[in-house]
């Protein structure tokens, strides 16, 4: 049996391997678990066809939880194929690729998943659309063959150190060489192309090369690179020359490419331009392309996207609304606001997302909790800096902040500190950055264009309300911009928010002004030089 250890252990049989998508959803569910739930496991299966097991486990991560149950055996032990996140305390043991306890109960979680990259690869098949990452963030790089060169070996090893480069490399050959797979090899057809609409092809042979275009007709984006094995330099390119060179080809490689050069060449190639122009329109054509601005329309008939019931908010808070509704409304998103006293309207109620913000107990968000809970309709709190404990070290949710946390399930939160304790706590959060409101951005940019540089150099520090958290090293600050000030007579000083809170304020220096926090406009932000914040 394995160390019991003090803190929750994830199991992976030798050989295994879990992507980190699967490994921060196990955590989560078995956190969110009762006591009497041991651990929660991740089965090995089949990848999509034309998908790497990081993208696998992405495409299942977006689906809901689903936890089943496994049946233990006459002795009691529970087993699974894959990997298990267990509870401190509870033994184990790894044989055969099997996670196996002695005692409790383990449930197996169908959205995530623990890939067994020596598992057979099966027959092979087109390409699957979710072979594509549903995040585009990372290059698809698709190494096509259509004859039998004998380059399979050298593809595997190579599209197996791109993906762990962040490259979401694939295989389309008529053959699979054995060994360990990060991807499912499909089938090099035109179905595959379709499906996994790569960024980048890398053709292997001739046939390859003849046919890619015709497979890629309709994308301009996708770039090919040649393999020409007799290729001296590692890697070469091809530049795009008006009436000389054109077409998608836009380099080659040699069988000496290392994975670093050829990840910076697909990182470059994707950077554009695209490589195929747009096409001609019909000429005298008499169709017109029908434009639509959506800017805080209101159609009728559509459902509420977001309802925002408010408590007391503070200048954070507020301003952290305003942004997000505008910027929904921009979106085309129908949204609506009611203070958490007031009567919901039916269509508050139905609406598809409701935030809390500024709520930390009360009958009323009990009630509309519960309600949105039993109908499986999702509620979120949104948290601040004021719902942090004072002085914990790592930084920890007060009492009424992480009981509302609990309650919702769900929490929204700018980074840092506060979403760190929201994780902390069990809940599913997501980090959301406060939004400038349309209006306040338009301001800034009209202030940016008054800056004038030869104007006396001014310092703006924003020193908080009063009540608010006062940072530890606010003192520290004081003494530099103090000593700034006497080393610089040209430069002043403005004092945004209590002036009580500010060290400098107190000493009555002859270049510092105070500035109350009503009549910080974008005016006054035009004459700063430096922002301290």
């Amino acid at each position: 049996m394995g160390d019991l250890g003090a803190e929750p252990r994830l199991v992976v049989p030798e050989g295994m391997m879990i992507d980190e998508s699967s490994r921060e959803r196990l955590h989560r569910l078995l956190a969110l678990a009762p006591s009497s739930i041991a651990g929660v496991a991740a089965e090995t299966g089949e990848l999509a066809p034309g998908a790497s097991y990081r993208v696998h486990a992405e495409w299942l991560s977006l689906e809901p939880s689903s936890l089943q149950p496994v049946s233990s055996d006459a002795t009691g032990a529970t087993s699974v194929s894959g990997a298990a996140l267990l509870r401190p305390g509870v033994e184990f043991g790894v044989h055969d690729g099997i996670v196996e306890i002695g005692h409790g109960a383990l449930v197996v979680d169908s959205g995530a998943h623990a890939h067994d990259p020596y598992r057979p690869i099966g027959p092979l098949v087109s390409a699957s659309e979710r072979g594509r990452p549903p995040f585009p963030r990372r290059p698809v790089v698709l190494f096509l063959g259509c004859g039998a060169e004998g380059h399979a070996d050298w593809v595997r090893r190579l599209v197996n150190r791109l993906v762990r480069r962040d490259v979401e490399a694939r295989i389309a050959l008529p053959d699979v060489a054995p060994g360990m797979h990060l991807t499912r090899p499909c089938l090099g057809d035109e179905a595959t192309i379709s499906a996994l609409a790569p960024d980048v092809v890398v053709t292997l042979d001739t046939a390859a090369a003849e046919r890619v275009d015709e497979w890629c007709a309709g994308d301009r984006s996708t770039v090919v690179i040649g393999f020409d094995p007799e290729l001296s330099d590692a890697a070469e390119l091809v530049s795009w020359q008006i009436d000389r060179a054109a077409g998608r080809l836009r380099a080659r490689i040699g069988p000496r490419v290392d994975v670093q050069a050829l990840a910076a060449l697909v990182g470059r190639l994707c950077a554009g331009p695209h490589p195929i122009p747009p096409p001609d329109l019909p000429e005298a054509t008499s169709t017109r392309v029908a434009v639509r601005e959506h800017w805080a329309s209101r159609a009728s008939g559509r459902e509420l996207g977001l309802a925002v019931v408010t408590g007391a908010l503070d200048a954070p808070a507020a301003a952290r609304v305003d942004g997000l509704l505008d910027h929904l409304a921009a979106a085309s998103v129908l949204v609506g606001r009611a203070p958490v006293g007031s009567a919901l309207s039916s269509d508050a109620r139905r609406a598809a997302v409701v935030l809390l913000a500024g709520i930390h107990s009360g009958p009323g968000a009990a009630e509309l909790i519960a309600d949105r809970r039993r109908a499986g309709l999702p509620i979120a709190v949104d948290l601040g800096a004021r719902d942090l404990e004072p002085g914990a070290g790592a930084g920890r949710l007060t009492e009424a902040a992480a009981a509302m946390a609990q309650s919702c399930g769900l929490v929204v939160s700018p980074a840092g500190a506060i979403h760190d304790a929201a994780r902390a706590s069990g809940v599913r959060a997501l980090a959301l950055p406060t939004l400038l409101t349309r209006t306040r951005v338009a301001e800034l940019q009209e202030a940016r264009a008054r800056f004038d540089p030869t104007a006396p150099r001014v310092i703006g520090w924003h020193i908080g309300e009063a009540g608010a958290p006062v940072a530890a090293y606010q003192d520290v600050v004081a003494r530099m911009v103090s000593k700034f000030l006497t080393e610089h007579p040209d430069v002043r000083l403005e004092l945004v928010g209590d002036p009580t809170r500010a060290p400098i304020a107190k000493r009555a220096h002859p270049h510092v002004t105070i500035l109350p926090e009503e009549r910080l406009d974008a005016r006054a932000l035009a004459r700063w030089t430096v922002h301290v914040w």
